[in-house]
C-alpha cells in the first residue's frame, strides 16, 4: 500500500463513520488487539465521537494476558478509557456444554452489553470485515439458514437477545487484506492470535481451507458475495413490506396472543408465509439467532396438515390451528 491507497481507504472509512456518527455518540469500542480492531481504533481517532474500549481475556492461550495489557496499553498512551474482562472460556464452556466459539460469542456480547448500559453509550461497534461476513454467510448457508442469515451481518443491525444497544459495523465492505495492508504501511503495530489457525473450529476451517479453495474459481469472491446478498437483500426486503401488509389487515393482538386468519394465510406463496412466521418470532421472542430454514418448514408443515397435531412449539412461542384461526402465544 502507498500513500495515496492509505488516504483513499481512510477517506472511505471517515465517510461511513461520520454518516452513522456523530460529536456526541458514545462508542463501545470491541478491541481484542488484533489487526482489525487495532485498525478500527485507529480510525476512531481520527473523529469526534467518545470512545470507551472493551477488551475480553478469553485466557484460551498463554499470551491472552499479553493481548489485555497491549489493549491497555493502547488505550492509556492515547487517553482513552478502557474496560477488560477475564474469563475461562474453556471452562465456561465445558460447564454449559457449548462450544468454545459459541460460549466466547455470547460472554463478549454480554459484556459489551453490561459496558454499554454502565456508560450509557449508543452504539457498540465491532471491527467485522468484509471477509468474516463471507465467512458469516457460509457458516449459515452450510447450517441450514433462513434467509436473513444468508445475508450475514449488516453494517447497522439490532442485538442478539435481550440486548438494547444496536451493533455497528463499519468494516464491513473493508476486505481483511487492505486493513492489513495499512497497518504494515502506517508501521502501526498489533497482536496476532494463533488459535485463529486452529482447522477444528468451524470458521477458521473455512478461512484456510475452503474459501481459498473457492477464490482459485474466482478471485473476486468477496465482492460477488457481497453483490449477491445485496440481491437476496432486495428479495427480503420486497417480502417484509408484503409481510407487514399482510399482518397488518389479517392479524390482531389479544391477551399477548397474535391472531391471524388461516384462510387468507394458506392462500399466501410460501415464501411470504414464511416471512410472515418470521416477523412473528422476531416481535414476540426480541430476536431470530438460531432461527433455521427447518423451523419455518416445520411450522408451515403444521400449520397445512388437513389433520393431525395442529401444534408446534419453537423455543418458547406455540403456533397452533384451530376453527380457522392461527393462534401464536
Amino acid at each position: 500500500m502507498n500513500k495515496q491507497e492509505a488516504k483513499k481507504l481512510e477517506e472511505k472509512i471517515l465517510k461511513i463513520l461520520n454518516t452513522h456518527l456523530t460529536k456526541n455518540t458514545k462508542l463501545i469500542t470491541a478491541v481484542s488487539g488484533g489487526g482489525d480492531s487495532v485498525f478500527l481504533f485507529h480510525m476512531l481517532l481520527k473523529i469526534s465521537a467518545k470512545i470507551i474500549i472493551a477488551h475480553v481475556n478469553h485466557q484460551l492461550r498463554k499470551e491472552s494476558a499479553n493481548d489485555a495489557k497491549f489493549v491497555q496499553n493502547l488505550s492509556k498512551s492515547h487517553g482513552i478509557k478502557v474496560e477488560i474482562l477475564r474469563t475461562d472460556i474453556a471452562k465456561l464452556a465445558q460447564k454449559n456444554k457449548e462450544g468454545v466459539e459459541e460460549t466466547g460469542r455470547k460472554v463478549r456480547y454480554d459484556f459489551f452489553n453490561k459496558m454499554a448500559k454502565k456508560h450509557q453509550a449508543d452504539l457498540i461497534i465491532t471491527a467485522h470485515n468484509a471477509d468474516d461476513n463471507l465467512e458469516t454467510r457460509l457458516l449459515n448457508f452450510t447450517r441450514g439458514a433462513s434467509l436473513q442469515g444468508l445475508l450475514g451481518m449488516e453494517i447497522i443491525s439490532s442485538h442478539p437477545p435481550k440486548y438494547s444497544p444496536q451493533l455497528f459495523r463499519p468494516l464491513l465492505d473493508i476486505d481483511k487484506k487492505e486493513i492489513l495492508a495499512y497497518l504494515e504501511f502506517k508501521k502501526i503495530p498489533y497482536r496476532n492470535d494463533e488459535t485463529n489457525q486452529d482447522r477444528k473450529y468451524s470458521r477458521n476451517f473455512l478461512r484456510h481451507e475452503i474459501i481459498p479453495k473457492l477464490k482459485k474459481l474466482n478471485p473476486n469472491l468477496i465482492k460477488t458475495s457481497a453483490k449477491n446478498t445485496q440481491n437476496l437483500r432486495e428479495i427480503e426486503n420486497f417480502l417484509n413490506e408484503e409481510a407487514e401488509k399482510w399482518l397488518k389487515k389479517n392479524s390482531k393482538t389479544a391477551k399477548a396472543k397474535t391472531l391471524l386468519n388461516a384462510k387468507t394465510f394458506k392462500k399466501l406463496h410460501t415464501a411470504l408465509q414464511k416471512t410472515i412466521i418470521f416477523a412473528i418470532y422476531k416481535t414476540q421472542i426480541g430476536h431470530t439467532k438460531n432461527l433455521e430454514s427447518s423451523h419455518l418448514e416445520d411450522i408451515l408443515k403444521t400449520l397445512k396438515s388437513p389433520h393431525g397435531n395442529k401444534k408446534k412449539t419453537l423455543n418458547s412461542l406455540t403456533f397452533k390451528i384451530k376453527n380457522n384461526i392461527i393462534e401464536v402465544s
